[in-house]
C-alpha cells in the first residue's frame, strides 16, 4: 500500500465501511420468515424421520416448535440470516419455561442458546411449555 500506517489504516477502514454498506443495501440483515409450511419443509429436509404432530409458530415469524407424533421429541425451526435452521432434541433434554405469553426454550447450544416463541396467549404458552418440557 502507501507505506504510511495511518493512511493504510484509513484506506482499510473505508473499504470495510463500504463492504458493510453494500451488504446492508442488498439485505444481509434480512431474516427469513418462519411459517408452518416453511418449518414443515425445512424439517422434512433436515430431519426426514421426524414426524411433527403439532406446531407452534411464533407470532413474530422468527421461530417455530414442533412435537413429534410419538411425543418423545421436539424440533425447533428458526431463522438464521436469510435461511432456516433446525434443532431436534428429546423432550426434557432442554429447559423450557413460560414468560407471560411467550415460551422460552434454553437449548444449551452455542449457536442458539435461547429461543423465544410468542404464543397467542398465556394459556397457549403454558400448554406448549408443559408439552415441550415433558409435562405440565
Amino acid at each position: 500500500m502507501t507505506g504510511d500506517l495511518a493512511i493504510d489504516l484509513a484506506i482499510s477502514l473505508a473499504g470495510i465501511a463500504l463492504m458493510v454498506g453494500v451488504s446492508f443495501l442488498i439485505g444481509a440483515w434480512r431474516s427469513a420468515p418462519v411459517s408452518e409450511a416453511a418449518a414443515r419443509e425445512r424439517l422434512a429436509f433436515d430431519e426426514p424421520d421426524f414426524a411433527p404432530a403439532r406446531f407452534l409458530v411464533s407470532r413474530d415469524g422468527k421461530a417455530a416448535a414442533a412435537i413429534s407424533g410419538a411425543g418423545d421429541e421436539a424440533a425447533f425451526v428458526f431463522s438464521v440470516g436469510d435461511g432456516l435452521a433446525t434443532r431436534r432434541l428429546r423432550r426434557g433434554a432442554f429447559k423450557v419455561r413460560r414468560e407471560g405469553g411467550e415460551v422460552v426454550a434454553e437449548l444449551a447450544d452455542p449457536s442458539k442458546p435461547k429461543l423465544r416463541l410468542i404464543a397467542g396467549n398465556s394459556e397457549e404458552a403454558a400448554d406448549w411449555a408443559g408439552g415441550l418440557g415433558g409435562g405440565p
